[in-house]
């Protein structure tokens, strides 16, 4: 039964990013939680971790760091293994979320 129940929450959570998408076809990471089963537990993690390292990355930056692999590192270790750390950059870079932290992530990736 718990299982069952479990399961229409994924779905109902699901059906609003579906409708979400409709309205706003530039909402990418509702789009990478829906292809990836996530539950909306696992989604609000996800952006917990990016808001957190987002900030951390704000306050390095007004510090003068110009060095972000820990961040990336952490966002590596920390991040979900049901999406891969450049699908996450490339949504939030095509929805317009974290953009510098997120713009500072790809060139790291890159390399």
């Amino acid at each position: 039964m718990r299982d069952l129940e479990r399961e229409i929450n994924r779905l109902k959570f699901h059906q609003k990013l579906l409708l979400n998408v409709i309205r706003n076809p530039n909402a990418e990471l509702d789009v990478i939680f829906f292809e990836k089963n996530l539950s909306e537990t696992e989604a609000h993690e996800i952006l917990r971790l990016c808001d957190k390292l987002s900030k951390q990355y704000e306050i390095e930056k007004a510090e003068g760091y110009i060095h972000f692999q820990p961040l990336f590192n952490r966002l590596t270790m920390e991040l979900t293994a049901k999406v891969t750390v450049k699908e996450l950059i490339e949504a939030c870079l095509k929805q317009g979320l974290y953009d510098s932290f997120m713009k500072d992530m790809v060139k790291i990736a890159k390399n």
